[in-house]
């Protein structure tokens, strides 16, 4: 489909969706989208916090406040019930690992390892420097007392733009540190959102996030087209945490694949 004829497309499935739904599509860091939707909306971010959790403990790294290498303790305490990483004994792990396994398959343990080190307010004084206005970090993983609160993580899917763009033109932190945070997103191991439909081989460095009634999913096409930016944000929406019928996540990839199939081809 054309340009026109997709933003038409996402415009009405964004109305007939159960739920809430905004978007951004974006070839630039700045100035009008491609396509958009409530992308200054701030939204419950489930764990699309994390990716500026990353670049918040890389600009720690650049300021020589904390090492790649260094290592850090995983107490047995700390180790949460859905880990897939942290029960097989081994304690210590180098901050670089913690930081993968953080983005790689969205482990919370190994996120609250780091922000335990780094800390919430670290990451929305971080994020507030490079203009990301809606994205605040106010709790840990499963926190589910502060969330209840009122201490919920927050971003918008123009915040995720800008944060993704900064990374991609190296205009934050060191050349080489955005390289290694754009790679490690590249290397995200949850396909089943944007990418659910798409055959293709391709270069998406993102970071999902889902709960209850929350599903996300946003980042950077690097390859074949690109740099293009997707951000696909649904909440109160249909699929509690864990369907299995994975209604939002099918949405999301109905919407992906949509896109990917218009700008591959222009």
């Amino acid at each position: 489909m054309t340009a026109k004829e997709l933003d038409r497309y996402l415009a009405d499935e964004a109305e007939a969706f159960p739920g809430k739904c905004a978007y951004v599509v974006a070839d630039s860091p700045d100035g009008p989208p491609l396509h958009a939707r409530l992308g200054d909306v701030p939204v419950p971010s489930a764990s699309t916090i994390k990716t500026p959790i990353l670049a918040t403990a890389l600009e720690l790294v650049r300021r020589g406040e904390l090492g790649l290498d260094q290592t850090l303790e995983v107490p047995e305490a700390a180790i949460l019930p859905d880990t897939r990483v942290f029960d097989r004994g081994v304690r210590y792990y180098t901050v670089e690992e913690l930081l993968y396994w953080m983005i790689a398959v969205s482990d919370n343990t190994a996120t609250n390892v780091l922000l335990d080190v780094i800390g919430p307010d670290t990451v929305t004084a971080y994020c507030a420097s490079l203009g990301l206005e809606n994205t605040l970090c106010r709790r840990k993983m499963l926190d589910f007392a502060a969330a209840q609160a009122g201490l919920d993580n927050v971003t918008t899917a123009r915040d995720q733009r800008r944060l993704y763009w900064l990374l991609q033109e190296e205009r934050i932190l060191t050349p080489a540190l955005c390289r290694a945070a754009l790679d490690i997103l590249s290397r995200q191991r949850s396909m089943d959102c944007v990418l659910r439909y798409v055959p293709d081989r391709v270069v998406f460095a993102h970071k999902t996030g889902g709960l209850d009634g929350v599903c996300h999913d946003c980042g950077l096409f690097l390859a074949p087209m690109g740099p293009l930016y997707v951000g696909i944000f649904t909440w109160d929406g249909p699929s509690p945490d864990g369907d299995p019928a994975q209604r939002q996540k099918k949405f999301i990839g109905r919407l992906g694949k949509a896109i990917f199939d218009t700008y591959k081809s222009l």
